[in-house]
């Protein structure tokens, strides 16, 4: 879980495939879930406990979540899409209050 959360939140590049993804730092996570599964990016579950912020994310609908954080609120998300992981980085302590603050390509460590 910090592996992969700190990747997230160091040395990104956005561009560090060729595939297209429809976010941009800053933009609202609720905007930019609708506009990655509209392109076809599937949500890729890998949270698998039962408590804490991330179970109630997971009840809310939002089973692509991996992990947050206590305090000041990052959160990771996964997708998928023709084989290709997408892993999103959130900043913000409430969904409606989400954005995004990071991207990469690399696939959920599984436990």
């Amino acid at each position: 879980m910090g592996t992969l959360l700190i990747s997230l939140l160091c040395g990104i590049n956005p561009l560090a495939n060729a595939t297209d993804v429809p976010i941009k730092e800053h933009m609202p996570f609720l905007n930019a879930r609708k506009a990655l599964i509209k392109n076809d990016w599937k949500p890729n579950p890998t949270y698998s406990g039962d408590f804490g912020v991330e179970n109630t994310l997971v009840k809310k609908g939002f089973n692509e979540i991996e992990s947050c954080t206590e305090g000041l609120r990052f959160c990771s998300f996964n997708y998928i899409k023709n084989g290709t992981c997408l892993g999103v980085a959130t900043v913000g302590e409430e969904v409606k209050d989400m954005k995004i603050y990071s991207w990469n390509f690399k696939c959920p460590e599984r436990g």
